[in-house]
């Protein structure tokens, strides 16, 4: 009897949830499964913003697939799908192509530039791994051509860094990068020979939104400004970007930010991939709670109406994994009913603020909290203790200024 196989078409939180979620069956040989990623390692975004800025190495937030799912069975491919085809259940891929009885779809999401002009041609993302590290070293670079510079206006212009996007990850980027700009400032630079002066940096952070963090609680929101600008970072808040430049940043309002470094983290954008086909996107939009009678389903970021979030992704893929083997069977599906377990935001070494249930909670226990929490979410004990192990060398040790 041909065993049923499944294709995952993304390594992110969304996708490994399903893929663990069949491990049973597959090691029971009822199915085959195998597993497509753009990257042969599975990235914990969530940490991004600590790796770019010297926080985390870069090898702390990856986790290699085949470590993950070794002793699995299960087939593990590292390449670019390029088409779906839906009707004749194909997946093509590099030089190959593979037929599947079930496809999961949790290719995640986009960086959403909103059209604005300029942005996406002078502005850095925070979505990938090679974003994180291209902007630690942008920002080293900033400093050591500072350093070098005798003119005190174009210190300052060189040193002015932006964050465009009042969101998590751009309250959590703002914090982390005012410690680590501030710092950088003052042991490596101005106790030196170089020409650099104390208050000679400036991050700036840009939402169209009146308040920070708005999907975040109240409490919450006020938290984060307060220890935001506790820490040195300019707010301009309730102010859209017009248009973003080389070396600056247009406001609506007529302001103009100079800025040698600016990162949007302003909104990402669900979207089925490009190699989905048209009518095959609307057949897949037209199915409810992640199913899809033509033996697809679609999952995470890539799917709309709920927040994007890694928690989200984890509990759709847990449903998706169990609505699979029900598929199999001929049986009813699983409805999805998404249920927060809290938020929390990280507000720089030693301090977050967040929820759960209706319980505020913010400082150094809750940082710990959050700490403990995302932990306890990469998969294996050598990643974990790697995670400690950098995190408790950053209570006593500087940020990591290597350029690499």
């Amino acid at each position: 009897m041909k065993k049923p196989h499944i294709i995952i078409v993304g390594g992110g939180f969304a996708g490994l949830e399903v893929a663990r979620g069949l491990l049973r069956p597959l090691k029971q040989g009822k199915i085959k499964l195998t597993l497509i990623n753009s990257t042969n390692y599975f990235l914990f975004t969530p940490l991004l913003h600590e790796v770019a800025t010297g926080g985390l190495s870069a090898s702390s937030v990856a986790e290699p697939l085949r470590e993950v799912f070794v002793n699995t069975k299960i087939n593990i491919i590292q390449g670019l799908v390029t088409q779906v085809d839906a009707d004749q259940k194909i997946i093509s891929l590099n030089d190959q192509q593979l037929s599947y009885d079930i496809a999961v779809i949790a290719t995640g999401a986009t960086t959403n530039y909103y059209d604005t002009p300029g942005a996406k041609e002078y502005t850095l993302p925070l979505k990938t791994l090679a974003d994180a590290i291209n902007i630690r070293s942008r920002i080293i670079d900033a400093f050591e051509t500072a350093s070098l510079l005798t003119d005190t206006a174009q210190r300052r212009e060189l040193l002015s860094f932006v964050i465009v996007g009042g969101g998590a990850t751009g309250v959590e980027l703002a914090a982390e990068l005012a410690e680590f700009a501030f710092s950088i400032e003052h042991r490596y630079f101005e106790m030196s020979s170089s020409c650099l002066r104390k208050n000679e940096v400036t991050v700036t952070l840009v939402s169209t939104s009146a308040e920070l963090l708005a999907q975040f609680p109240a409490p919450t929101r006020q938290v984060a400004a307060a220890r935001l600008q506790g820490l040195g970072v300019i707010l301009r808040l309730g102010v859209a970007v017009g248009e973003v430049e080389q070396d600056g940043v247009n406001l609506n309002d007529g302001w103009r930010i100079p800025s040698s470094l600016t990162i949007w983290t302003a909104g990402v954008k669900a979207t089925l991939p490009q190699f989905i086909d048209e009518s095959t996107k609307a057949k897949l939009w037209s199915q409810t709670n992640n199913r899809a009678e033509l033996g697809a389903f679609i999952l995470g970021d890539a799917a709309t109406g709920l927040p994007l979030l890694a928690q989200v992704a984890v509990a759709q893929g847990k449903v998706v994994a169990r609505n699979i083997l029900l598929h199999l069977k001929g049986r009813p599906l699983l409805n999805f009913v998404y249920h927060s377990k809290g938020s929390f935001v990280s507000l720089g070494q030693w301090f977050a603020a967040g929820t759960i249930g209706k319980i505020n909670m913010s400082g150094r226990l809750t940082w710990w909290l959050w700490r403990t929490i995302y932990l306890f979410k990469f998969a294996s004990n050598k990643k974990r203790l790697r995670i400690i192990l950098d995190w408790t060398l950053n209570l006593f040790y500087p940020r990591d200024v290597t350029r690499f």
